[in-house]
């Protein structure tokens, strides 16, 4: 394979990785425990965080580990989506090329 081939493949490599990029942007998932909600993307971003039992919103000393497991969750799914998501693109060409998902 000669160096013009190569870099065409890595450029659609370079395609597929932003298309697989835009898509988890675009899917959103919600975990939500005891009255909190966060509705995160397949990236990790927070999108929204909602407090729907009163009684939260008064105790914040009680909200805060609720949040931050929910936080910890969200992140450990979109981290599973994200894998998920480029073993469908790309197999098992990822783990020969060292990006660890």
């Amino acid at each position: 394979m000669n160096i013009y081939d190569m870099m065409k493949q890595l450029k659609g490599l370079q395609k597929g990785f932003e298309e697989v990029k835009e898509s988890l942007r675009l899917r959103k998932e919600i975990v939500e425990r005891d009255g909190v909600e966060i509705v995160f993307n397949g990236l990790g971003e927070i999108l929204s965080i909602e407090v729907k039992d009163v009684s939260l919103k008064q105790d914040w000393e009680r909200v805060k580990p609720v949040l931050l497991d929910l936080i910890n969750e969200a992140q450990r799914k979109s981290r599973d989506m994200a894998k998920e998501e480029f073993r469908k693109r790309f197999g098992g060409l990822l783990g020969g090329l060292g990006f660890g998902l």
